[in-house]
């Protein structure tokens, strides 16, 4: 004895149709660009900060690397000068 199972017309609708239940509602897409809005405006300003941070120290390492080269130039002409210093008084004495 086989008992066979119907459904009925309205059972029929409901498993082919129940495509509208699926997806977003508005109000619950709405809340989900204020949450990325607000993400946006918070991660943003840090990005640009950080990338500004990144050029300035970049510019402040050449900068003290040029100083750097400057403080040894300054120190080579300084011993320069004190030889011709030494043999300009070297000469004068004889």
């Amino acid at each position: 004895m086989r008992e066979s199972i119907s459904i009925d017309k309205n059972e029929k609708e409901e498993l082919f149709f129940d495509d509208e239940k699926k997806g977003l509602n508005i109000n619950a897409l709405f809340w989900a660009y204020v949450i990325l809005a607000f993400s946006l405006v918070i991660v943003l300003p840090k990005i640009y900060l950080a990338s500004n941070i990144y050029y300035i120290s970049r510019d402040i390492s050449k900068l003290q690397t040029q100083e750097n080269l400057l403080k040894e130039e300054n120190n080579r002409l300084e011993r320069e000068l004190e030889d011709v210093r030494f043999k300009y008084l070297m000469m004068n004495l004889n």
